[in-house]
């Protein structure tokens, strides 16, 4: 059965309205308020949304905002008594699927609600066939094949069925969530929710209320009960990402709730179960935070059941490659196919402090920069090309040898050109602009 969500101010429109669907065998519950109709939809049990378009505080485009910025997924229907064509299109940039204007016949109103459900029920089908041809928790998302690589996703299907609590650690855009998304989808959790939370991004006020919920007039503004992710997650996964950032007080309310498994929502006394997999991950040094007394002991042992560690993109080898050529195929759209000798050379020699994340970054500029077919050196960042601040390097390591082989390179491809900047340049597959760049990067006069 259908589950529908009425917003109305109007308790004469909202009973109408109400009994209609009911009659029509959908589920219906009904707010009296902008503000209780957020609270209510931002779980996003609804197929579909009906709300009244203007209504004293919240109003129903301003819903459809949050819900929207949100990613709650049920089918948003506006209503009201005011319309007008520019407020319809405001509506459906916004994403609402359809615009009533009041009043409305009953065949109307069903007609819409029917073709808004058969829409949404279309789009989980579509959804769910994609999932199942490449889940996007699949192990098929950790790109690699590196020893380093090959340890991660070995170890992923063994705590996925082993079941406890999992700790990742590694660099900033090691690929954490990626890792935790597997593991969820391939544990017996995988049909349940998976709730993600980045503990960095809120304060401890805020953090707490995301994490537990709130009571009705727990605090100012708290217009109606608010579940947290917690509850939430039940049956599913909670990952709860850079884990080390968690203020100190909130870390004993969350190992109250791994080691009990009951949450109480701010502002109540009563206890609720709940039945959740925690997953965390951090990029700190955790045993430092311990030290430092930062992070709780007992927390620390309660989520690291099984630990995984992601190793830095610096230290996988041959993954790069692997990777670059995944990401042009991504952005690519077919149009721009690879890269030039030279921009491969500079790719594959970076260390890329920001790991996966900044590679993806390059390549996503270079390929919507790129003027052909092929990423040139002049399409890549500047950081690749020229460090402002080099590091000292030592005589004798790898980076010195690849500095005095581009050097050699440049030299004997110039010699060979009788001193052609131009020729030099289209030999070695890269612009007069580059071409000048490097020279003056080494020394080198024509």
């Amino acid at each position: 059965m259908s589950r529908i969500l009425l917003i109305d101010d109007d308790p004469g429109v909202r009973d109408s309205m109400e009994r209609t669907l009911r009659a029509a065998g959908y589920g219906v519950q009904s707010a009296a308020s902008g503000e209780e109709g957020f609270e209510l939809a931002r779980g996003g049990a609804f197929d579909v949304i009906l709300s009244d378009m203007r209504m004293p505080g919240i109003s129903g485009l301003d819903i459809l905002r949050q819900l929207r910025d949100m990613r709650v997924d049920s089918a948003f229907i506006i209503m009201t008594g005011f319309g007008t064509v520019d407020t319809a299109v405001e509506a459906m940039k916004l994403g609402a699927v359809d615009f009533v204007q009041k009043p409305f016949f009953r065949d109307e109103l069903l007609m819409r609600v029917r073709s808004a459900t058969e829409r949404r029920q279309l789009a989980r089908q579509v959804d769910l066939l994609q999932r199942q041809v490449d889940p996007p928790g699949s192990l098929g998302a950790l790109i690699g094949s590196s020893p380093a690589m090959q340890r991660v996703k070995d170890l992923i299907p063994r705590a996925a069925a082993a079941g406890g609590a999992v700790l990742i650690t590694g660099e900033t855009g090691t690929g954490k969530e990626l890792v935790a998304r597997a593991i969820h989808t391939i544990s017996a959790r995988g049909s349940k929710p998976f709730v993600a939370l980045n503990c960095a991004a809120l304060n401890e006020s805020l953090l707490e209320n995301e994490l537990f919920g709130h009571a009705r007039g727990a605090f100012t503004g708290a217009a109606g009960p608010r579940a947290g992710l917690i509850e939430h997650a039940t049956g599913g996964t909670l990952f709860l990402d850079e884990i080390g950032t968690m203020p100190r007080p909130l870390q004993a309310k969350l190992l109250r709730a791994l080691e009990s498994g009951e949450v109480r929502r701010i502002g109540e006394n009563e206890t609720r179960r709940v039945d959740v997999r925690f997953l965390a991950a951090t990029n700190l040094d955790i045993q430092s935070a311990i030290d430092n007394g930062d992070f709780r002991t007992d927390l620390f042992y309660r989520l690291n059941v099984h630990r995984i560690h992601l190793p830095p993109l610096r230290e996988r080898g041959g993954d790069i490659g692997i990777l670059i050529e995944h990401f042009i195929e991504r952005f690519g759209a077919g149009v721009v196919t690879g890269c030039t000798p030279a921009a491969t050379q500079v790719l594959m020699a970076y260390t890329y402090p920001g790991n996966i994340r900044q590679l993806q970054h390059v390549v996503q500029r270079a390929v919507a920069v790129a003027r052909g077919e092929l990423i040139d050196l002049d399409d890549l960042p500047e950081e690749l090309l020229a460090p402002k601040i080099a590091p000292a390097v030592s005589e004798g390591s790898v980076a010195a040898a690849r500095e005095r082989a581009e050097r050699e390179m440049i030299v004997a491809t110039l010699a060979k050109n009788n001193g052609e900047v131009s020729a030099a340049a289209r030999e070695m597959q890269v612009s007069r602009t580059t071409m000048w760049r490097l020279m003056k990067k080494h020394g080198i006069t024509a």
